[in-house]
């Protein structure tokens, strides 16, 4: 009985921090893809230009997110694969300069 119970709590705990990691994820990605809208003076400017400008703005979301995942990736500039992922998601995998844009 006791060993069920934990198993039970293990499983209820878990379930709820992949729900509030994932929570974290979609915060994240709201604020760069309303940050990255911007007005149309900015969509003329490089988009690794408004990349940083958004991760600037969205600071705060970036920190939690960071705080929740403790991997880093060196060659990033020491993200989260959480992050660059949530960023990839945004601003798109192919082309458009993402390779050139350092987080």
């Amino acid at each position: 009985m006791l060993a069920r119970s934990a198993l039970l709590l293990v499983i209820l705990t878990s379930s709820a921090q992949a729900a509030a990691f994932d929570d974290l994820k979609g915060y994240l990605a709201s604020c760069l893809r309303f940050e990255m809208g911007g007005s149309a003076a900015q969509r003329g400017t490089p988009l690794s230009s408004r990349v940083h400008d958004a991760l600037d703005r969205c600071s705060d979301d970036v920190a939690r997110l960071e705080r929740a995942d403790g991997r880093r990736l060196r060659g990033d500039g020491g993200i989260s694969p959480s992050t660059k992922e949530v960023i990839q998601s945004v601003v798109g995998r192919g082309g458009s300069g993402i390779r050139n844009v350092g987080y």
